[in-house]
């Protein structure tokens, strides 16, 4: 079985620099994007298994994206978790309540992250073997 593969869309080079290292040490497959663009041109080109993603990013919000991504790529909109720095913030409350997206509260842990992403690909493979 191969490797799962995450994608990781942040603005911040720092925050694509520690997860992809982190991600990479533990076995993963890592794709970068820097905005929602290139995230769906990723999508497109690439198979993903899970997606990390900023909720404020020039141009693209996450929101707009994790839409795209319920559109174009339905099977993924439960693999995505959202990183954000103020995920309190009123028009995110409202938005990560109605969808029940993850989310990472910024500055998060990479044991944290770890935990998640492997839950969730966890998940993914068994329930891919049951099919």
């Amino acid at each position: 079985m191969t490797s799962p593969t995450i994608l990781i869309v942040d603005d911040d080079p720092a925050v694509r620099r520690v997860l992809s290292r982190a991600m990479g040490q533990i076995g993963y497959g890592v794709l970068l994007a820097t905005t929602g663009e290139e995230a769906c041109e990723v999508l497109a080109a690439r198979h993903v298994d899970l997606i990390l993603m900023d909720l404020r990013m020039p141009s693209m919000s996450g929101q707009t994206l994790f839409h795209m991504i319920r559109t174009q790529w339905p099977h993924l909109a439960a693999r995505v978790v959202i990183m954000s720095g103020d995920p309190e913030a009123k028009d995110h409350e409202d938005w990560l309540d109605l969808h029940n997206v993850p989310v990472l509260s910024k500055p998060f842990g990479i044991p944290q992250i770890v935990d998640l992403t492997r839950r969730l690909t966890a998940t993914e493979r068994r329930e891919a073997s049951r099919q």
